[in-house]
């Protein structure tokens, strides 16, 4: 991610300024996926990981940090579309007993 790389070759003098002013186009991918709410602690995580790989961290660059479960970031790298598709074709071979339940919860 270009914010990271950004961060980790200190081409930015106001980090959390720059977080502020490009937050929103950061984090819309992520907001897309989740919701409003959790979208940017998922686009923080994001770039945590990122600047791993120049010895930095959210709260050396003094942004916003983040405390995600792993549980909760190993979801994030699940194509929601696919699953979505795999759900509706599983759905398709149940018989209408097995519909019945499903669609009861």
């Amino acid at each position: 991610m270009l914010f990271a790389m950004i961060c980790g070759f200190g081409e930015a003098e106001d980090v959390p300024d720059l977080w502020v002013q490009h937050q929103v186009s950061l984090c819309e991918d992520f907001v897309h996926r989740y919701s409003e709410q959790t979208g940017p602690h998922y686009a923080l995580a994001d770039i945590e990981e990122l600047l791993t790989s120049y010895n930095l961290s959210l709260q050396k660059l003094h942004l916003p940090t983040v405390d995600l479960p792993a549980s909760v970031l190993e979801r994030a790298n699940f194509d929601v579309v696919e699953e979505q598709a795999k759900a509706n074709s599983y759905t398709m071979q149940l018989n209408s007993e097995q519909r019945n339940v499903v669609e009861s919860y």
